[in-house]
Parts: structure tokens; C-alpha cells; sequence
């Protein structure tokens, strides 16, 4: 899989939904699923909500240090509870510092289809690590919310549609974060393609910067 570094924090996403996030001396692994193998070098665990492919017990185990702490969105609680001593579950419009790291939680839900309700709970994320702002989307469609979202540097966007966004309103949803780099995800495991991502990038040139990391 690939990465990209961004003013000294490296982002490498490991698949679907997936991304290790390194910098200022803290490891961070956002919506940990399929993870090829057992790296346990994880200081903060994010889980977005608590669908197998975003909240996999199995693979916060292979990723967590022994004292890593996990923040997730309330409806992880029976998945996630006994795997950490610090947790932190949250709902939209809360936000946490945990070892340094500024985690809000943003709303992240469908507006067209009914797998992610607006009452169900799901998060989006925004992290600032070694001053890096960056927006983890959790499963979402292009929502008005978005547009509140300030100064975000890098974007992390699902872009398969059936459960999230296409890859049309995945740009329109960049547009109007205005990122200073965006990264297609949630593809490639479960529904999407490669080609989801291409369409993504191809719809933002001129606008922002894409990097495909799969």
C-alpha cells in the first residue's frame, strides 16, 4: 500500500478505510481493518463507527500498543470495550486531546441511501498531529457539515458509492473542504475500484491535490 508524507507527518493507507498516520512521536491507525500483520506500534486507535470494516476488534489488537488508547464513536462501546485501558467515545460535535493529538468529532451519515442514519451515530474525524490538520470521513455522503469544516489540510474521502459517496460527490464534498491534499479511500475491499479513485482525482485537477495511495 502506499504513503505520502505531509510537512513531516507521514499517512499510509493500508486498505479500505484504513490509515496509519505518523508524526510528532505519535502513531496514530484510523478505522483499522484487514491489516496484513500484527504491527502493535499504535499509540491512538480511531474507530469512525461500529461497522465490521471500520471497528474490528480483531485488527485494533494487531495495531494497539499495550497502552494505546482508543477513541471511537458511541456505538463502538460493546465492540471496543476491554481493549484499552484509556477510551474515549464520542459523539459529533465533541472533541478530545489524547497524547498530544486533537481529535474532533464531526457528523458523518447517508442523505440518500439508509445504511448510515443521521441518528445512528457514526463520526467523521478530524485529527491535528504535529500541526497537521486531517479530516478521516468515516461513511458518509457529501453532507452541508462539510462546508463548516476550517482549514483542513489533508482530506481523507470515500469515494466507492452504494455505501458512501461516489466519486462525484466525493469531489464535489473536496470542493468545498478545500483541502490542501486529498486522498480517495474506501474502495478496493468491499465495493469500488481503483478506477473510483482515478475519476476522483481527475475531477480535481486544477482544484487541490490528489495522491492515489492504492
Amino acid at each position: 500500500m502506499g504513503a505520502v508524507e505531509y510537512k513531516g507527518v507521514k499517512i499510509e493507507l493500508l486498505g479500505h478505510a484504513c490509515f496509519r498516520v505518523e508524526g510528532g512521536g505519535v502513531v496514530i491507525y484510523l478505522d483499522p481493518y484487514q491489516v496484513a500483520e500484527e504491527r502493535r506500534d499504535g499509540d491512538i486507535i480511531v474507530c469512525s463507527h461500529d461497522h465490521f470494516d471500520h471497528c474490528s476488534p480483531e485488527d485494533i489488537k494487531k495495531v494497539a500498543k499495550p497502552d494505546a488508547a482508543i477513541v471511537a464513536a458511541k456505538n463502538c462501546a460493546a465492540k471496543v470495550k476491554g481493549l484499552a485501558t484509556h477510551l474515549v467515545l464520542l459523539s459529533p460535535g465533541e472533541e478530545v486531546e489524547v497524547k498530544g493529538v486533537k481529535i474532533e468529532a464531526v457528523p458523518a451519515y447517508n442523505v440518500n441511501k439508509p445504511y448510515h442514519p443521521r441518528g445512528y451515530g457514526g463520526i467523521g474525524v478530524v485529527i491535528t498531529v504535529a500541526g497537521v490538520r486531517i479530516y478521516h470521513a468515516g461513511d458518509t455522503d457529501f453532507i452541508p457539515e462539510m462546508k463548516e469544516l476550517k482549514d483542513i489540510d489533508v482530506a481523507l474521502l470515500p469515494v466507492s458509492g452504494t455505501y458512501v459517496m461516489t466519486a462525484e460527490e466525493a469531489a464535489e464534498a473536496a470542493k468545498a473542504i478545500r483541502p490542501k491534499l486529498a486522498i480517495p479511500m474506501h474502495y478496493g475491499a468491499i465495493v469500488g475500484s481503483r478506477r473510483d479513485a482515478e475519476k476522483f482525482a481527475e475531477l480535481l485537477k486544477g482544484v487541490c491535490e490528489v495522491k492515489i495511495l492504492l
